[in-house]
This record gives C-alpha cells, structure tokens and sequence, in this order.
C-alpha cells in the first residue's frame, strides 16, 4: 500500500514498489511544494527560515536545491543552509550561496556538496532586500522556526523569532550512502517490577547471495538521540543468521532505550527477529516476539504521521496485569496526544506531550496519563506534529510473562 508521508503529499505521486533494499538512493531534505500561496513571514529584512518538516532522508550529501521565490531578478538574495538538531538546539552545519533568484521555481547547484546526516534540517535565508522565500499554508504540519539575521551559528528552537505553521518551498538532492532501515522501538537489559528482568534478543538472518553488512544504534530513554550515541556493527554473509541473547548488554549498556537497524543505501534488508523476555533464569523465559518497524510508514502502519490517530486497548483487569506505554519519536520529533475512555467510550481525560527527535519514553499507564486505567479503557493517540511510534506493554503480575500492542494507524486528516 502506498506511503501516506507528508513528503509525498507535497510531491508529484510516483509508482510504489516492494524492494529488498534498505533506502532509495536519493537523499531528499526539505519539501517540494507544486503550489506555495503564501509567502514566508516578514518579520526582519534580513532572516533565516529553517524547515522542520521533512529532514534529511538519510545520510549522504546534497548536490543542488530548488526553492520558490516571490520577486524574479533578485540579485545575491538566497543562501540555502543546513542544520542540525540537539534536542532544543539546531546546531549549523554548512551554508552555500548567495545565489540569484531569476526564476521561479529556481534550481541551484551546491559547490562543493554538503554532507548531511539522517535527521538534518534545510534552511533557506533570505540576505537581500528583493523577494522572500514561499511557502503553502493551511496544512497539518510542524512549520518552520524563522531567525533575525544570515544565521551561521547554533540556535535555539525557544529562542526562535517565529513558529510559523506553514510549509517552506526549499528542497536539496542528493546521493544517500546510508539510513534507518528499521527501528526496533523498545529494547532492554534492566530489572523490571515484582523481580522481573527483560532483556532483548536479536536474530539477523540473510537471505540474500551478497553479505549484509550494518550498525545497531541504540537511544537510551529519557534523552534525546543522535547518530553519535552507542552503536555495534554486524555482518551476515548470504544465507547465515547471527544472533544475540541480549543486544543491549552486547553493546555494552543496560537499562531502557530503542534501536536503529542502519543499513548503506544499497543493501538488502535482512530478515530481522526481535523478542523482549523476562529472564527467570533456571525457570526459564517468556516474552513476545516485537516487530522491527519500517520508519518510513503506511496506512494502517505502526507509524503515526502527522494528522493520524490510533488506539491502545487497556487490559481486561488491573489487578493481575500491570499496562505500560512506550513512545518513540522519530526524526521530526512529535506533538502526542492521549485521550482516555472509559469502557463505554467516554473520553476521561487528555494528555498532550511534545517528544523531541529520536526521543524514547516507557512509564505505567497512570503516571503517563495521570490517572489509573479501569478495565477495558481505551487510549486514543493522535499526532498533530512530526511523527511516533506508540505501543502499550501488559504484564503478567504473576509470571512476569509480556505482550505489546502498537497503536496503528486508523484515521488520518492529510
């Protein structure tokens, strides 16, 4: 079934085919609006817009931009920027140009290439006194943050001059060396309640005549992720399976977090089995086999994309079943939101949270949403920015025995 990505709805529509590689070969940031009707915000003659709406689609680097302008004949006026995000902060990382503006839409070749990683952000800046950058207004969308000045240093988002709702017309190409080929929301090595211990194995079995060679990196709860935290590189030749007992432990780290599967572009995806266990030792183990999610999404998908709604189902009973819920952000970070209903379908309560990018949280029902689950309640979540996976996590009070269930996608305004 098609992607329903907010990046395809602003592009031309393409053919979707099924493929055993990680990620297409072009590097995309940024967004190509066919329609811009507004222009940006003149808040400063001279300012900086940087997108936060569609990141970089992997790593690699960025050969040209195309970007819509309001004036023609603008003389030295465009710099195109790229960004990079540490939580609150968008950390600068290049910028090329200035570059005329003589036509509309206008192409630019970036001399030499930027090199981008997964995540990174396009700016577009406007450093002359003809024209602004243009933009399509009335969608559901996380916006751009607009800056007083030619921005070449870090900024804040907080500090940021404007939030705007619109969507910037700048978008760069390029050549894709790697990305995120599947994310594995929740992974663990650490004791859990009532003397549990959950630990995460991983198997990677090859199907393929070519070697697989690629990274797991892992995003501890609690803080934002980033392609430096810990990784563990792995190679399965054709038609070999590795596994592991534990992947957290193996990569040195325990506690909560999340895992990337990286893959180089041209890789065949290898066939990826994940289960969460408790641990009982001689008594042996029980668990659940989890899903390793393809970041990208789709309708009725385990990805909430802006504009989307799903549902968790609480348990039948509170008393010999405890009920977690478990948040992973993706690139764009995401605004969630948790309204809870009552058996009969009476909305309770609501929750909104806002997770910054490659953001992981797991907490008990309650204390995420603020108050205990009665049987049978129902958790509607909606995303109104970037996106997330969702999951809720029950367990056994007796045997410790887990099972999850991901909030996947049911209705979705675009």
């Amino acid at each position: 079934m098609c992607r329903l990505t907010l990046r395809s709805v602003l592009s031309l529509a393409v053919p979707f085919a099924f493929s055993a590689f990680a990620a297409a070969q072009i590097l995309e940031i940024g967004n190509s609006v066919v329609s811009p009707n507004s222009g940006d915000i003149s808040f400063a003659d001279v300012r900086t817009d940087i997108d936060l709406v569609n990141p970089a689609s992997a790593t690699g680097s960025i050969d040209s931009a195309a970007f819509t302008w309001s004036a023609t004949g603008c003389s030295s006026a465009v710099k195109i920027k790229v960004f990079r995000r540490h939580g609150d902060t968008l950390a600068f990382i290049a910028e090329r140009g200035p570059f005329d503006a003589t036509a509309t839409p206008m192409t630019v070749l970036l001399t030499p290439q930027i090199s981008v990683e997964q995540g990174d952000l396009l700016g577009i800046a406007r450093v002359a006194n003809c024209g602004n950058p243009e933009m399509l207004t009335g969608i559901v969308s996380a916006g751009y943050a607009g800056y007083a000045g030619d921005v070449t240093g870090n900024v804040s988002l907080s500090s940021a001059n404007v939030d705007g709702p619109g969507i910037l017309s700048v978008r760069a190409t390029g050549t894709a060396t790697e990305s995120i080929a599947r994310v594995v929301p929740v992974a663990s090595s650490t004791p859990g309640a009532l003397g549990s211990f959950f630990r995460t194995g991983m198997q990677l079995s090859n199907p393929w005549t070519s070697t697989i060679a690629g990274r797991f990196v892992y995003h501890p709860a609690g803080v934002a992720g980033s392609s430096a935290d810990p990784s563990l590189n792995f190679t399965v030749a054709p038609g070999s399976t590795v596994s592991y007992d534990d992947l957290v432990q193996t990569m040195g780290q325990s506690g909560l977090g999340t895992i990337d599967l990286v893959l180089p572009t041209d890789a065949a995806l290898p066939v990826v089995v994940a289960r969460v266990y408790n641990d009982a030792g001689a008594a042996g183990t029980s668990g659940f086999t989890e899903e390793a999610i393809d970041p990208s999404g789709s309708f009725e998908s385990r990805v909430l994309f802006a504009g989307a709604t799903g549902r968790l189902v609480a348990p039948p009973n509170n008393t010999s079943l405890r009920f977690n819920i478990g948040v992973r952000a993706l690139l764009s970070g995401g605004v969630v939101t948790f309204r809870v209903r009552d058996a009969s379908g009476v909305i309770l309560n609501t929750v909104t949270k806002t997770y910054g990018p490659t953001f992981f949280e797991q907490q008990s029902a309650a204390t995420l949403l603020g108050a205990p689950l009665g049987p049978n309640y129902s958790i509607e979540v909606s995303v109104s920015s970037g996106s997330a996976i969702v999951y809720g996590a029950t367990v056994d009070n007796v045997t410790n025995d887990p099972s999850i269930q991901f909030a996947r996608v049911v209705f979705a305004i675009l």
